[in-house]
Parts: structure tokens; sequence; C-alpha cells
């Protein structure tokens, strides 16, 4: 008894000892790294065509493998799929109840995390299921993923993969990657065997139709709280006015029975009906609702919430990012995980406002819904120099409750900048009163004006001096109540958290100012010659390392991409930037596919790590985001030495322009002939070289790159196109 109940502490423990949520870590790969992930493409696609499909023809075979292996391969190496980490490892404890009786089955089947906040999961021919984590986030028990996963077990088993292709390329076309969206009588009947897979592993018949409702609502944020409206007030001198909180509540207007005749899938009520009328099929039901226990589906789905949190804030959603921190901090108070992403958002939302680009992060009023609508519209309602002001009282209050922290002060750091750089902000304007002690001063200025005459000054006054004392908003008569963000950061100015900073950036202001107004004093060509020194200088860095991320190489065909001879010229690349960086001096650090046969999991994260960090750049465009993975990003720079990153595109086609015309006299005159046509073909080559380098302390680009080569992606050509980059890489100014 006493050895059982060790062994059952011993699990519990080593479960849930993984993840600490007050300083989480966004949810990395774990063990070995599996073959899917390291196996090349085409390699794959081989093993396919050889095995061959029956139900296809040679040509349907070529089209749907190599379609579904780069698709689920493109999204394997995406930098969003986790193996063998705990939610994952959740999934398989879950399959494993519900193919108990199918070990052969069991065995076939792979369970991938992916990171992302659409509600979703889909089985793929190849026995791979993805599970998102916005999708475990909304569910209420470990029976609904279990009803999930069998409906996709169902997809599988009944080749409905291998069926929707066929019948679709015989109507119409459809990319690959749309395979996987299914007719309704597909989406019925994979409800219906996976509900004999889900009772039969002794789950409830209770936790079946709430299944449903989770995917009906799931667009809406992962619960559904009232936010106090004092939540934003940080301190007790904050004052934010009524007119920023909405007085309506906004519907939520999903419907059971929506309009499906444009839908892949039934709509709600009638999945809910089917299962209704499959259940008179079964008896005898079981009564698990956490078959591995509460504790444990609690753990697992707020890691998922965390998760939901970052992708937000990756995709600059800073709405629902904020509205996600409220509900999580209700059960993590003490996060600082939580206090980053906070201060990153408020960060996120102050640079888009100072851009004019605020309505890109949120949403627009037509589009609310639920409770999280009320962050969206007082977001909406405020003007930049509101919005600037409060964005420096959220940050400057969570880095003044953190103050050890280094990325809290990074992003406080970043904030003043932006603020310095942007347009109006000026500290004069700002009271060093705070709303409740300007209003105090007011009410006691109008009680001393009525009853002591005597006290008013009757010293003669310019206009100027009566229009400075209007003015000056530490005068108690001038203050105004609608004004309220004047009021918001009084004890941020008299602190050197702020002025330091703020005095740095003022003269660093002044100073591109000053070199502005020279430059646009020099004549047209001196100012010609400046820029050609400029560009002359852009990849004189002195790198004298660089961690450089697999290259991403295209080359097109009259159909599309050749994915097979782009992943080729992807290897050979790779090759090139090997040989000549040795070549120019500078020692590099490759993540790719090779590198990941022998740094397996270590290597996976870290290009996951990068390539999120390049996705959060592209999704943000000129603005300059905080790096979500900040914590991470300092490993990789510890574990390598450097900070340069290089992340590469190639993209090679083949377009000969050939001459109708000149055809006809080629073969009018012979010789001629012989010499146009080769000329032609040879010259239909052209390869492009993009690059770019990021400092990964900032997440920003710091240098790019681009060559157009007309010529064929040769090793030698290419090769000296590199050559050519890293020598001025290696390079000083």
């Amino acid at each position: 008894m006493k050895l059982t109940l060790l062994v059952g502490l011993f699990v519990t423990f080593s479960t849930f000892a993984q993840v600490d949520f007050n300083t989480y870590t966004t949810l990395l790969s774990k063990g070995r790294i599996p073959t899917d992930f390291t196996t090349q493409t085409y390699d794959k696609l081989e093993k396919d065509l050889r095995a061959g499909n029956k139900e296809l023809s040679r040509h349907q075979e070529k089209v749907f493998f190599e379609g579904v292996n780069y698709a689920i391969d493109d999204l394997l190496h995406s930098g969003y799929v986790t193996y063998g980490d705990e939610i994952s490892a959740y999934l398989e404890k879950i399959a494993d109840k519900l193919l108990k009786k199918d070990k052969k089955l069991r065995n076939e089947l792979r369970f991938y995390t992916l990171k992302s906040n659409s509600t979703n999961a889909f089985s793929t021919d190849q026995g791979i299921v993805f599970v998102t984590t916005g999708l475990i986030s909304q569910v209420t028990s470990e029976a609904q993923i279990a009803y999930i996963l069998a409906h996709e077990i169902s997809h599988y088993t009944e080749n409905h993969v291998l069926e929707t292709f066929s019948h679709k390329s015989k109507n119409r076309r459809q990319t690959i990657e749309q395979m996987s969206v299914y007719a309704k009588e597909k989406e019925f009947d994979a409800d219906q065997l996976g509900l004999r897979l889900y009772k039969n592993a002794g789950y409830s018949k209770d936790e079946v139709l709430p299944t449903f409702d989770v995917l009906m609502y799931s667009y809406l944020p992962f619960d559904e709280i009232e936010i106090p409206l004092n939540y934003f007030s940080s301190n007790d001198s904050t004052y934010l006015p009524g007119r920023l909180f909405p007085e309506e509540k906004f519907e939520i207007k999903a419907l059971e029975d929506e309009d499906d005749s444009r839908s892949s899938h039934p709509n709600i009520k009638k999945r809910k009906e089917a299962v209704l009328q499959e259940f008179k099929s079964f008896s005898n039901w079981g009564s698990d609702i956490n078959k591995l226990g509460d504790e444990q589906f609690e753990y697992i789905r707020n890691i998922a919430r965390f998760e939901s949190v970052r992708n937000d804030v990756i995709d600059a959603n800073y709405g629902d990012a904020l509205y996600g921190i409220f509900l999580m901090e209700r059960t993590f108070p003490e996060s600082i995980y939580l206090k980053r992403m906070k201060a990153q958002t408020w960060l996120g939302l102050l640079m888009y406002r100072l851009e004019n680009k605020i309505s890109r992060t949120i949403d627009r009023k037509s589009e609310y819904e639920g409770e999280s609508a009320s962050v969206h519209y007082m977001i909406r309602k405020m003007s930049k120099d509101e919005l600037e002001a409060m964005a420096l009282r959220q940050i400057f209050d969570l880095l003044t409750e953190n103050e050890n922290d280094d990325e809290l002060q990074l992003i406080w750091d970043k904030a003043v900048k932006a603020t310095v750089f942007g347009e109006n902000f000026e500290l004069s304007s700002f009271s060093k009163m705070s709303y409740y002690n300007a209003k105090n001063a007011f009410h006691l200025a109008a009680v001393d004006t009525l009853s002591v005459v005597e006290k008013i000054d009757t010293t003669p006054k310019s206009k100027y001096d009566r229009i400075k004392k209007k003015r000056d908003v530490e005068e108690p008569e001038n203050f105004d109540s609608t004004t309220f963000h004047i009021y918001l950061i009084p004890d941020l100015l008299i602190n050197d958290l702020f002025n330091t900073p703020y005095d740095k950036y003022k003269d660093e202001a002044r100073k591109k100012e000053k070199e502005k107004d020279e430059y646009e004093a020099l004549t047209y060509s001196q100012q010609k010659k400046v820029d050609r020194q400029k560009e002359k200088d852009r990849l004189k860095l002195g790198i004298e390392e660089l961690i450089v991320v697999e290259p991403t190489v295209l080359s097109y065909k009259g159909s599309g991409v050749d994915r097979v001879k782009s992943e080729k010229l992807e290897e050979r690349f790779s090759e090139v930037i090997d040989e000549m960086s040795a070549s120019s001096g500078i020692k590099i650090y490759p993540i790719n596919h090779a590198t990941m046969q022998t740094q397996g999991t270590i290597g996976y994260n870290e290009r996951s790590t990068l390539l999120n960090m390049i996705t959060q750049i592209s999704t943000n465009d000129d603005i300059e985001a905080f790096p979500v993975d900040y914590q991470l990003l300092k490993e990789i720079e510890t574990n390598y030495g450097t900070t340069n990153v290089m992340f590469s595109v190639v993209e090679h086609n083949y377009s000969p322009e050939i001459n109708i015309s000149a055809i006809y006299l080629s073969v009018v005159l012979y010789p001629v002939g012989l010499i146009y046509l080769p000329l032609t073909l040879l010259s239909g080559n052209n390869t492009e070289i993009n690059m770019v380098i990021l400092d990964i302390s900032e997440a920003k680009i710091v240098a790019g790159s681009s060559h157009y080569i007309k010529d064929n992606a040769r090793k030698h050509t290419v090769g000296a196109h590199v050559y050519s980059i890293f020598s001025q890489l290696s390079t000083s100014k």
C-alpha cells in the first residue's frame, strides 16, 4: 500500500513539476526527435511512390503524395509544431485509452501539438494527428479532447483524405492543403465512428454534446468573464473616465443552426442531432470525464492558455492578449511571464498607435462580441496622447514592481524611446499631480476664490502672463477632467527610471534632426554621393560569427513551385554558405536539416525559436515589436556567443522570352538558329538571392541584401555572390 502511494506521488510529481507558471517559458519539444522531422521530404515522397496506391492513377499518385508530403513537412518545420512536450504526451496518453484494443492502429499514429490559437485538430494520410493549443485552451474536460481525437482517428482509418482528393480531382482543381477539408457526409461518418471509439474507452456520454459547444464558440477567448472597470487602474491614483468603457453588452452571435450551405462542415445543430440519434445504438456508457486526473487536465489546459496569450502577442492581436492576460492573472497573479506579456502588449499598442495603425491590432465595433469586447472598445476610444500616457503608466508600474527583471527594463527603455521619437510628446503638457490631487486642488481653489476675496493677487499682468497661466497645467483653476491623461504619470516625471532614458533619447533625437537638416542642406549631387556611400557601407557590420538558419529555396516551374527541385537546391545552397563563409573568415553556426541530425531536439527548438522571431517581425512589418521569446533568444546568444542571425530566401525561375518572328527567321536563316535558340533558352534562367541579418537581442533587422543573377542557380555562380555578401559582412565601416 505504501509502495503504491509512493509510486503515485512520484508520477504526480514528475508530471506536474515540469512547468512553473510563474516563470513560464513557451512550450518546447522534448525527447528524441522523430523521423517525421528529420527525413528529407523527397525521400518520403519516393517511398510513397514506390508503395503506390491502387485507387489512384500514376499521375494522381504523384500529385497527391507530393502535395501531402510537402504540405505536412512545411507545417512540421514551420516552428509552430512541438513533439514530446507536455501537451503532446497528454494526447498520446488519451490515444492509448482510445486504442487500447487496437495496438496496430495505435502504433501507426503520432500526435503533435500545433501552437496556434485556431481551434482545430486534423489528421493526415501519413498517420500524424495535429492538435492546436487553441483547441486545448477551450475544452472543459479530457473527455472532450478524447472525442475530438476519436473523430480525427476515424478520418484516418476511413481514408477520408484520399477519398476527398479523388473526388475533388475529378471535379475541380484544389490545392492539396485543402484535401483535409472533408465533405459533410465524411464529417458525419467521423462523428459516428469516433463515438464508438470514445464510448468503448469508457468516457462519459454527457461530455459529447458539450464538445460541439466548444467548437461553436471557439472563435471567442477561452473564457467569458466580465472585466472590472478598475482593472486598468494600475495604482490608486490612476483615473480612467467612464467614456472609455461601454455601457452596453455585446451579444454573442454564434448560432447552432447557422446556414452551412457554403461550409465544408455541417452546422452544430445537425451534428448534435446525428450524434443523439447514434446514442440509441449504444448502452452501458462509462462515466469517466478526466481519466488521467482532474489536476493533470487543468495543468495541460493552463499550458495551452499561456500559449494562447503568447500567440496573440506574436500576431499583434493586442486586444485579445490583454483580455487573455486578465483571465490568467486571476489564477496566476504573481506570474512574471504574464507581467512581461502585459508589458509587451502595451508597448505594441503604443508603437502601433504612434504609427497610426492601431486598427490592425484591435477589433472593429462590428466585430465586438462578449466580454472581451470591452478591452477593444477601451483601446479604440483612446486618443494617441491618451494611449501613450496609459502605456507608459502600465509598463512603469510593472517595472517598479519587478525592478530586477531585465526584460521589463528593456521593454520600458523601448517605450520611452518610442515616445521621444513619436510626435507631440512634451513633458510640459503633463501635470506633476495625480488626477485626484489636481481635482482636490481645484475644489480648494474654488472655495478660496469665493470666501477669501482679499487673497486675490492684484499684481498687474500682461496678456502673455495671462496666456501662460491659462496653459499652466499646474494651476489648480486649469483642472480639466476631460484631459485625464495629463494626470496619469506625475511620479514618472520626477523618477530617474524615466528621466535618464528620456534625456538620452532626447539627445539622440536632436542629433538625428541635425543630421537630417545637414543632409537636406546638401545639393542633389552631394545627397546622391552620401546615399551611395551608405549603400556601400550597409553590409559592413564587422561580423566574425553568424548563426545561419536553414535557407528557403523556391524553384518555379510552369504550374507553380517544383518542390523536389527546390529541396535539392536548398541543400546545395546550404553547402555554398558553408564554403563561402569559411573563405570570407566568418565562422557560422548552421541550424538546418543536417544539423538537426546531430543536435536533435536542442537544435530543433533553437530553430523554432528563431523562426518564431522572424514570423513576429514579419507580422509587425515596420513596427519594431519586442521579441516575445526574449529569454530563449538570450539562451541562444549565450550558447553561440553572437547575436547575429542570417535568414535567406533564394528564388529561381525559368522563363525564356522566345520571339516568334525571331524563331521564324532563325529557321529560314539556318546558321542564325544554331546561335539564337540556345542563347534564348539559356537566358531564361533567373535567380534572386535575398538575405537579412537580424540582431536577436532586439529582434531587429540590421542589414539586408538582394542579388539578382541572370543565370541558373549553379553552385559556382551563387557562390560568387554569397562570397561577396560575406566579405562585406566581415568588413567594418
